[in-house]
């Protein structure tokens, strides 16, 4: 079974509990592992106002998976999605054809990496060259 890359971003109801978002995370969550395929991240965001009115709601919170899985598993979580009365609206994306998790770990570490120690300033630059007389002499 081929997993490809996706991120699905979804808008639940601001009437929603902690409990009750954490529960839609889970379930779709457990949707992607039961199809074998694997989470990267799940990234809830706090209340948002919301540009325009959806279902009557000015509000609501916002939720981003990212994930590789099947196809089947990404008929199953649309189907679960359009059927929870506390999802307002949702899209999922295909970021890739393949996914791989070692690949995507390895690239979010160098990200989060602190700058390398090799990095110099202008004056340590300028300091380590000749002075800029000789070099003047030489170009003569």
């Amino acid at each position: 079974m081929k997993l490809r890359h996706y991120e699905t971003f979804y808008l639940l109801h601001p009437d929603l509990s902690d409990e009750e978002r954490t529960a839609i995370s889970e379930k779709l969550r457990q949707i992607i592992i039961s199809g074998h395929g694997e989470i990267v991240k799940i990234d809830p965001w706090p209340l948002q106002k919301l540009a325009y009115r959806v279902q009557k709601q000015t509000q609501g919170y916002y939720v981003v998976m990212e994930y590789g899985a099947s196809a089947e598993s990404i008929i199953e979580l649309t189907r679960r999605l359009r059927l929870d009365e506390g999802v307002m609206k949702f899209f999922t994306t295909r970021i890739s054809q393949e996914f791989d998790a070692e690949a995507l770990a390895k690239a979010r570490e160098e990200l989060a990496a602190p700058p390398s120690e090799t990095v110099e300033t202008v004056e340590e630059t300028l300091n380590s060259n000749q002075p800029a007389e000789k070099i003047e002499e030489e170009q003569d």
